[in-house]
């Protein structure tokens, strides 16, 4: 516990800084943007307590949206900074609020047939393009789980929505993470399911992958992730999903000998759709039952996760 203790505490420090800089950034855009921008209605006073506040915001963000207003809605500034805005509220709320908000939401987009395929493009955006530092596979289901039953998708794109919703719920926050095989630095073949440790970083990467390396660069940096693997309580696994052997040794090198470097030979984990690997690298944390915290995150979520437990 108190290796565990020491790596949050250098964790924060560099995480610090790392706010200050982002804040500095928010300010910026917040300022250029407030003449433009929507403002969703403020709870009123009599409700008490963050959480009271939150979801009222959050069920009444639209109140003031003129859905007919294309305008106004195509003008980035104001429908897409609208959406991304309410995108920010979806870690606040509760799953089941969070799904009946997007009902809503897409339910009065659908009075104008260009405004609904202007949402669905912006949610899908956000929350599933590999280069959005918003995407999450738990809120794109609810999107996806909506579009499939909205009547106003194509069939070819309903076809697409219901072959994706199954890979979606793989490997969700609280599941047991999908085992698979792979073939270890030393020329044995091992299980993922038998790698024993309290936390458990699973990072998927191809090698020349430039933000691969910038992100193996900044776990190789970061002191706080070198004391605690080193301790053992925190493992990296580093596979390499693709399954060339001689790709995977000629790499080698580049990936940190305190790791745990592997291939899937047989590229089981991509024909099998053990996992979405939507694009390199692709994070998850897991505990020490190999039960998923994190899916498909970044190295700042993941310092946040310690920094909160």
């Amino acid at each position: 516990m108190q290796v565990i203790k020491n790596f949050l505490l250098i964790l924060f420090c560099v995480s610090i800084i790392s706010c200050q800089q982002n804040k500095k950034t928010s300010e910026v855009a917040i300022t250029d943007s407030t003449k433009v921008s929507y403002a969703p209605p403020k709870a009123p006073t009599h409700i008490e307590g963050d959480e009271g506040k939150i979801n009222y915001v959050f069920n009444h963000f639209w109140d003031n949206f003129n859905f007919r207003d294309t305008v106004k809605i195509f003008d980035p500034q104001y429908g897409e900074q609208a959406i991304a805005d309410y995108i920010g509220y979806f870690p606040l709320v509760r799953l089941d609020t969070l799904a009946e908000g997007i009902e809503s939401v897409f339910n009065e987009a659908k009075i104008e047939p260009s405004v609904f395929e202007f949402f669905k493009f912006q949610f899908e955006n956000y929350l599933s393009n590999p280069n959005s530092p918003m995407r999450n596979d738990e809120y794109y289901e609810k999107v996806v789980e909506y579009l499939i039953s909205s009547g106003k998708v194509t069939p070819d794109d309903k076809i697409k929505y219901e072959t994706l919703l199954p890979l979606l719920k793989k490997n969700k926050r609280g599941s047991i993470a999908t085992d698979f095989n792979y073939l270890s630095v030393d020329g044995s073949n091992s299980k993922f399911s038998t790698i024993e440790s309290p936390f458990t970083l699973l990072i998927f990467y191809e090698p020349g992958c430039s933000n691969c390396e910038e992100t193996i660069e900044q776990i190789k940096a970061n002191p706080g992730f070198n004391s605690v693997v080193d301790k053992g309580a925190l493992k990296i696994v580093a596979i390499y999903p693709d399954g060339n052997i001689d790709i995977w040794k000629n790499y080698q090198k580049n990936i940190p000998s305190n790791w745990i470097n592997g291939v899937d030979v047989e590229q089981e984990i991509l024909n099998k759709g053990l996992y979405i690997i939507k694009a390199t690298p692709t994070i998850y944390l897991m505990d020490k039952d190999k039960k998923v915290i994190l899916k498909d995150t970044n190295l700042n979520q993941v310092i946040q996760f310690f920094q909160n437990i």
